[in-house]
């Protein structure tokens, strides 16, 4: 008896790895396999937490301008609308911060029938010096009122000078801009191709202009004032694309030579803003800007021109308790300060006074109302001052 128990329990210790050995592979099958897909969700997750971060660095805004205008009989031509609804501006700005100092913006524009690319550039600050940083694309131009964004301007428009110097107020170049930690200074100093006119264009010539501006700010805070005091240049030029130069003194110049030449394209201009903290606040804004521009021309009795100029705004804006805000500002463009009366011929010179009132419904919505009346010269060639005043209203909504 004693030897069948010896002989069954020898098998059965035999017997038992093996039959013991199948379940614990089993086991560890399904642990490996458990193992590898935890292994992919962990590498998924990592994948997701990087673009996440990513995300967290992108930072958009923008705001959309609905506009409607009434015009005076002066500006309406043939079978034109006397009034009219449409998007004055409609924009999206995307703000991508890749890296500490580094930075990378693009907005585009969806305004009524412009389609357009209004900023995109990277910028760079040095780490050993935070106050440097160096811009690359296209960007504003280095001008208080064009800095000035169009979502917080007090009236609808810019300046008459402004708009004719810096049409669609881009360039497209390069800048350094310097801002001391330590000093109130702001400097700028810009490489540009210099034929900007409000759409994405390379450079027409090989010549590139220069822009540089000095800001440096004052603050008295028991006296609850601020100035800012300002100054920029602009150096450049624009090729003529034939023989008709009419210069400075409106003499014709039909020398071959002319043909490619670089007519100076050079000015001026000085600045100041005071805001005072009384009466619920008030800002007191102006600048002025001189010097020789150019135009170019396609034939003699539409030559290049070369002409002198001068122009100025001066700005007031009150707020009326929380909600509301008025503005005046008046300005004057003279774009031939040589010539005067008939000789001027079309280059006459405007005065316009602006007024406009604001209703900031919260922060937000906000609703204008604005009346331009423009005031030009009068001689043989424009006998009347043209009724071309405008009405407007608009709703403004950031996000």
């Amino acid at each position: 008896m004693n030897k069948y128990i010896l002989a069954i329990t020898l098998q059965l210790a035999v017997l038992f790895p093996a039959i013991a050995q199948e379940p614990a592979d089993s086991i560890t099958e399904v642990v490996d396999m458990h193992s590898g897909k935890l292994d992919a969700l962990e590498e998924r997750a990592s994948i997701i937490e990087s673009d996440l971060g990513k995300l967290t660095k992108i930072k958009v805004s923008g705001y959309v301008q609905a506009q409607f205008e009434s015009y005076q009989d002066g500006l309406i031509k043939s079978n034109d609308p006397q009034n009219t609804f449409y998007i004055r501006r409609a924009r999206v700005k995307f703000t991508y911060e890749a890296a500490d100092g580094v930075k990378f913006v693009l907005q585009p524009d969806f305004s009524t029938g412009n389609l357009s690319l209004k900023d995109a550039y990277a910028v760079v600050s040095i780490r050993q010096l935070p106050s440097v940083s160096l811009w690359a694309g296209q960007f504003n131009r280095p001008v208080y009122e064009v800095e000035y964004s169009s979502g917080q301007r007090e009236v609808l428009e810019r300046s008459r000078i402004i708009r004719t110097l810096y049409p669609g107020e881009r360039e497209i170049g390069a800048k350094l801009e310097v801002v001391p930690l330590n000093v109130p200074l702001k400097f700028q100093l810009e490489v540009v191709n210099g034929n900007f006119t409000g759409k994405e264009a390379k450079d027409t010539d090989s010549h590139k202009d220069l822009m540089a501006r000095l800001v440096y700010s004052l603050n008295f805070p028991r006296a609850g004032i601020g100035i800012d005091l300002g100054a920029h240049t602009y150096y450049g030029s624009l090729q003529a694309k034939n023989k008709f130069i009419s210069g400075y003194d409106a003499v014709l110049d039909t020398s071959v030579t002319n043909t490619g030449s670089f007519m100076d394209k050079k000015w001026f201009g000085g600045e100041m803003q005071v805001y005072l903290d009384i009466l619920g606040g008030v800002s007191l804004k102006g600048e002025y800007l001189a010097g020789k521009n150019a135009f170019s021309g396609d034939s003699e009795s539409k030559p290049n021109r070369q002409r002198e100029f001068s122009g100025y705004y001066a700005m007031l804006i009150k707020n009326i308790g929380q909600k509301n805000q008025f503005a005046a500002r008046y300005d004057h463009f003279d774009p031939d300060r040589i010539r005067s009366g008939d000789e001027a011929g079309n280059e006459i010179f405007y005065r316009t006074l602006t007024l406009a009132w604001q209703y900031y419904l919260n922060e937000y919505i906000r609703v204008s109302l604005n009346y331009e009346i423009p005031k030009n010269e009068i001689n043989t060639i424009n006998p009347v001052d043209i009724k071309d005043d405008v009405f407007g209203i608009r709703v403004q909504a950031k996000f």
